[in-house]
């Protein structure tokens, strides 16, 4: 196995770093595209690292608490047909029956939000809701799509049409085709002779740093290519890493070209200390949009929602976020607990005062917006 394909197998990663030496030390471009390929190093540290840390989290959180959640649940749906039983076994008052049908909505709206109803649990809430559940989902879709259009107009002044959307694949594209066409009118509107200016710089620009970019990969291409080697454990080799030059290229990822160019083409870091001035302010500026657009992809994973119910739990330590979910399970261990145990009263006694006792103080207290009913009353 050659040299190279040796070198690519190590663990040690290349370093983009400008090396000064005494006689001349880093000028202000080279001390810049050190700290970029620092920042951005560090960018895909933290990026893998909060990663793998919230989908180990998740995975634990999904077998230790999602179990549970749906137990509970399941317990709320029981109190439910609970109270709706005792309906007609039972006379209420009007008052009393808008507390039970306060308890009875209350209870499956909770429910819905962990599991997918059956019918005979639309069904029950169909009868004591003042909408149908097929209703409320219709309104809560209509609610979500003004509320987007609304956010849409306030913070980028740009009107959409979101009556027929569906969530289809062809709706998700043509809503976008139509906010990618407005945001552009409004961007040409009104542009002065500055702005016109400044843009046709910048798409030269980024002419220019696309056809460095490129070159990068044209020379790695003809290194790697597969087509040039015999051997076909090297062959495989090459055509693994040729997979990574390809990604980094679409991506327009400058550090992995970089680094691959390296170690593929010169096998040495002293070419970066002969880049002339030019040449790294190009570097320089793809490297700051690579940079901004790693900062995005770091915030964006904070804000995916399937990361929704442990994301407090990312800037903890591994054992203090095991520790966080372990008290989660048992306070829901010690809520489902609660719930089976006034089902089993509710069940035995069957008494018409218990039911109301506890479909007053779930209203009431859901009133007051903070229902903690089982810690304080059973």
């Amino acid at each position: 196995m050659n040299k190279k394909l040796q070198n690519s197998n190590n663990n040690t990663e290349i370093s983009l770093t400008i090396v000064s030496n005494a006689n001349k030390p880093l000028s202000k471009n080279q001390q810049t595209f050190n700290n970029l390929t620092k920042r951005i190093s560090q960018l895909e540290r933290d990026i893998h690292t909060y990663s793998e840390k919230l989908q180990i989290l998740l995975s634990v959180f999904d077998k230790e608490i999602n179990p549970l959640q749906a137990n509970v649940s399941e317990a709320k749906i029981q109190l439910a047909f609970i109270l709706d039983d005792a309906t007609e076994k039972n006379k209420f008052s009007k008052k009393q029956k808008e507390y039970i049908q306060g308890s009875i909505v209350g209870l499956l709206n909770e429910a819905f939000i962990d599991i997918e109803p059956t019918i005979e649990q639309k069904t029950l809430f169909d009868k004591w809701s003042d909408h149908s559940y097929n209703e409320e989902l219709d309104m809560q879709e209509e609610h979500s799509k003004s509320m987007f259009a609304d956010m849409m107009n306030s913070m980028y002044g740009i009107n959409i049409d979101m009556s027929d959307f569906d969530g289809s694949p062809e709706e998700v594209l043509r809503l976008q085709k139509e906010i990618e066409e407005q945001t552009e009118k409004q961007t040409n509107r009104n542009k002065t002779k500055k702005e016109i200016a400044r843009e046709k710089a910048l798409k030269a620009e980024t002419e220019i740093k696309n056809k460095n970019i490129r070159s990068i990969y044209i020379a790695l291409a003809k290194v790697l290519h597969p087509d040039t080697e015999l051997d076909l454990e090297q062959k495989a080799e090459k055509e693994e890493i040729m997979k990574k030059v390809t990604v980094a290229y679409d991506q327009k990822d400058l550090t992995t070209l970089l680094k691959l160019e390296m170690e593929w083409v010169y096998n040495t870091t002293e070419h970066l200390e002969k880049l002339t001035d030019d040449k790294l302010n190009i570097y320089i500026s793809a490297l700051k949009q690579q940079a901004a657009d790693l900062e995005k992809e770091k915030k964006l994973i904070f804000n995916n929602p399937r990361y929704h119910n442990i994301i407090d739990l990312a800037n903890l330590t591994e054992k203090q976020a095991h520790g966080h979910i372990t008290k989660q399970k048992k306070a829901f261990k010690s809520v489902l607990l609660s719930f089976n145990n006034l089902i089993s009263d509710l069940r035995s006694t069957n008494s018409k005062k218990s039911i109301l006792e506890f479909a007053e103080e779930y209203c009431f207290m859901n009133e007051e917006d903070d229902f903690d009913f089982f810690d304080d009353n059973y």
